[in-house]
Order: structure tokens, then C-alpha cells, then sequence
């Protein structure tokens, strides 16, 4: 049903445009700094960032990471990965298919052994990203992150 495909340097004028669509500016910022920290994941060891398709059509954008690299000494526990994602095809959005892609990828991190934990900090304002992480099985922590709501999705059985 969906595909994750590793980023490559050709994708980023298609991500460059999604990034600049107001449903994703509104929350991701400027495309050409999204665009630098884009790459410099690609360039890390400890970040998968992705495309994603569902049906054969490229429809988002997924990046994970180890969470314990991307912010030494933060509070983030061995074993803890990171995601960002969104829906960058407008004709997309508000149809389930985040919800659905995220969870199939955060279920199969978790399953095989790679993730003990995954963490997201979406904006508190920003409730379609908020649905679609408690749909994706994810829960709001005891965590006062200001503006953005620390959530996180379990391995099962922890």
C-alpha cells in the first residue's frame, strides 16, 4: 500500500515545492531552510529521511531519526527514534492517509526491534498533526514543551 524511498538529491525540487505550499509552510517555515536541514540529514548516518507513496504516487514526505544523535543530551533515551512528516500533495490532505503511512511505518520500527520509543513534538495548534499522530497510536506526554506537545508511540508490551 505505501512505499518509503530514501531521499535522493533529484527529490528535492519536488520536496522544495511541497515545502513552499501554504498547508505545509504554515508549520515547517521557510522552504529553503527546510531544504538545508533536509540535506543535512541526508547527509547524516543517523537520519532515514523519505519519500513517501501510496499507489504508486509520491504523496509526503517521513523523516526518523535516532533521537538520542539529533539532540545530545536531551532527554531522549537509547533506543528513542524522532519523526517529522507531511502530506505534501494538497489533493491529499484531510483524507486519513498520514495517519495511515505513519503508523505503518512507526508499527514496523517498532515490531522489528529498531525503536524502543518514537517521539514527536507537533505545534499545539496545529490539530490535524495532533489527530493524525492519536490515530497513528501515539500519546501526549507530561511534558511541557511551550508550544509544541510532546507525544510518543510505545513498542508494545513496555
Amino acid at each position: 500500500m505505501f512505499t518509503f524511498t530514501p531521499l535522493r538529491p533529484a527529490d528535492l525540487p519536488r520536496l522544495r515545492l511541497w515545502l513552499a505550499m501554504p498547508h505545509v509552510r504554515a508549520w515547517w517555515g521557510d522552504p529553503d531552510t527546510g531544504i538545508r536541514e533536509i540535506r543535512r540529514l541526508m547527509a547524516s548516518d543517523w537520519a532515514e529521511p523519505m519519500l513517501v507513496a501510496w499507489q504508486g504516487r509520491q504523496i509526503g514526505y517521513l523523516q526518523a531519526y535516532d533521537a538520542a544523535v539529533a539532540a545530545p543530551g536531551g532527554d531522549a533515551e537509547p533506543g528513542s527514534f524522532g519523526i517529522d512528516l507531511f502530506i505534501g500533495e494538497p489533493s491529499y490532505v484531510g483524507k486519513g492517509l498520514g495517519t495511515a503511512f505513519l503508523g505503518a511505518y512507526t508499527d514496523r520500527l517498532l515490531k522489528g526491534g529498531r525503536a524502543l520509543r518514537i517521539l514527536a513534538r507537533p505545534a499545539r495548534l496545529n490539530h490535524r498533526a495532533v489527530r493524525c499522530l492519536e490515530g497513528a497510536g501515539f500519546h501526549p506526554l507530561d511534558d511541557d514543551c511551550g508550544p509544541l506537545l510532546a507525544m510518543a508511540k510505545d513498542r508494545p508490551g513496555l
